[in-house]
């Protein structure tokens, strides 16, 4: 029985016959020493353990667990012999001759990415290889495939997930077909530095002796600035049409009912803005800043495409963009004192009246005129969100609480409200809100629709009517059934404060939420 020991290559644990392993050591010696001069040399014999170890780990098996010194020389046969790196007179001093290593040359193809002559991610450089073809030929079947079958991408997507690229000699040597000697573990090492440093003193000749990158970065920057100016021109050029046509020219085109037709943007604004004063000021900061950020895009734009450097250029960027400042100045100033107008509410009350019923029934009206003569109108004007009638501004949609009464009747109360930048002002714009709401036995009609002055402007003015509901009764609206205090009620909710709500739209038509 022969000794063993234990050896570990690349990672992997070994058990060798003493006579392999000195055969095995004595050849890994020589080869380190033949290559010591080499470029590369370690990545060399890095790459020969590696092999090495692969080939004993396929010669192991269940009923063979050491390797023996043919295994050794079968090994050093498939990888060549190092005696040409090695100086003559050294040479016979190997325990094996030259013909040892003049065994067969197994070759083992794989289908690598190759990554060093890569277009995109390098599958058909790699495809190319495995088959020997051109990889000119393997790139247009592949584009012949996207055209016209429609999965050449999704295919190239699949190949480069699942295909590895070739990381290291050993595979790039497997991608090519080639047998993993020595010799060509040292020549694809070679070609690799022959290969970098080539495509170093290219870039740096480049750099040195020409601008061929400077001009294609310039190209491309020229490029770049000539599509984002042209953006912003066809940008400014939009925004100034619009600005003319919806602006300057008062397109009217704010759903609004009126006997002028829908509003334009300055008919609107005296409807939002305290005063004739406020609204001329926000419409000359609008201007001023509309105009300046859109004159100021154009000549950015126009800069960029026709390459204008001047110092009148900047100069003019420079007041259209203080002018666009101070005109959003004035903007922000209107906007802060309007926005003070909706600080305060005021809010009014009611008692529209009692009754004692089982259920109250409501009945929705509309104020606006059905009738054209000796015919009835059958549509409705619920396109526009508010109606203007002479000095009055009409809107629609009503309120709905409702609330568990503390007796047996049922309480019905009008409440109106309104926004004012004092509690007085608010309060005096409550009180100028216009709906009708009236108690008739047991129906309760309400108006659909409620208005207020033009001069009190929009306010948030609203309208709601409060229902307080004896336990155990209902309100029947459009066949609806609103019922509080219900069976499944126990008397701890009775005791809390509980409400629902509802809405009664411009058409009449009501939407309840629990």
């Amino acid at each position: 029985m022969k000794k063993t020991t234990s050896i570990h290559i690349k990672g992997m644990n070994f058990l060798f016959e003493e006579d392999a392993y000195a055969l095995l050591q004595d050849y890994m010696d020589r080869l380190n020493h033949g290559l010591r001069n080499e470029k590369g040399n370690k990545e060399i014999v890095e790459d020969i353990e590696l092999r090495i170890a692969e080939l004993c780990s396929s010669m192991l098996n269940d009923k063979k667990q050491v390797i023996e010194i043919e295994d050794i020389k079968s090994i050093l046969e498939t990888l060549g012999d190092p005696s040409q790196y090695i100086e003559e007179e050294e040479a016979s001093k190997s325990t094996y001759s030259k013909e040892t290593f003049e065994g067969s040359k197994n070759k083992d193809r794989h289908l690598f990415r190759d990554v060093d002559n890569a277009t995109i991610a390098g599958v058909c450089a790699g495809i190319a290889n495995y088959f020997k073809i051109d990889v000119v030929i393997i790139r247009a079947l592949f584009i012949l495939l996207f055209l016209f079958g429609g999965f050449g991408f999704p295919l190239y997507i699949i190949l480069w997930v699942i295909v590895p690229k070739a990381n290291s000699t050993i595979d790039k040597l497997r991608m090519r077909g080639k047998a993993i000697t020595v010799d060509s573990v040292r020549e694809e090492v070679e070609n690799a530095g022959n290969r970098l440093t080539k495509e170093t003193n290219k870039i740096s000749n480049r750099l040195r002796n020409d601008d061929t990158i400077h001009r294609r970065v310039s190209s491309i920057g020229r490029l770049i600035s000539v599509l984002f100016g042209t953006g912003l021109i066809l940008f400014g050029l939009f925004w100034l049409v619009m600005l003319l046509i919806f602006g300057a020219a008062g397109l009217q085109f704010i759903p609004v009912n009126s006997d002028n037709g829908f509003l334009s943007l300055s008919d609107f604004s005296n409807l939002v803005l305290s005063n004739e004063s406020d609204n001329s000021m926000a419409w000359i900061g609008g201007f001023v800043a509309g105009f300046s950020a859109i004159f100021f895009v154009l000549l950015l734009g126009i800069k960029l495409v026709f390459k204008i450097r001047n110092k009148w250029s900047k100069r003019a960027l420079g007041l259209l963009f203080l002018s666009g400042f101070i005109g959003t100045i004035i903007c922000v100033f209107i906007g802060l004192k309007t926005g003070r107008e909706m600080t305060n509410e005021g809010e009014i009350e009611r008692l529209v009246g009692s009754v004692q019923c089982e259920q109250l029934v409501i009945q929705s009206h509309h104020s606006n005129n059905r009738k054209a003569g000796s015919f009835e109108v059958k549509t409705d004007d619920d396109f526009n969100f508010i109606t203007i009638k002479g000095e009055n501004i009409e809107e629609g949609g009503i309120h709905f609480e409702y609330r568990l009464s503390e007796d047996s009747l049922f309480h019905i109360r009008q409440n109106l409200s309104a926004h004012a930048h004092t509690h007085r002002s608010a309060v005096a714009k409550a009180k100028n809100i216009k709906h009708s709401v009236s108690l008739d036995s047991t129906v309760l009609n309400v108006n659909a629709h409620y208005s207020f002055p033009k001069s009190d402007k929009l306010r948030d003015q609203e309208v709601y009517i409060i229902i307080e509901i004896p336990e155990g009764k209902s309100v029947k609206i459009n066949r609806q059934i609103i019922r509080l205090g219900s069976d499944d009620f126990n008397e701890e909710i009775i005791d809390q404060y509980y409400e629902e709500h509802g809405m009664l739209n411009n058409d009449g038509e009501y939407n309840h939420h629990d």
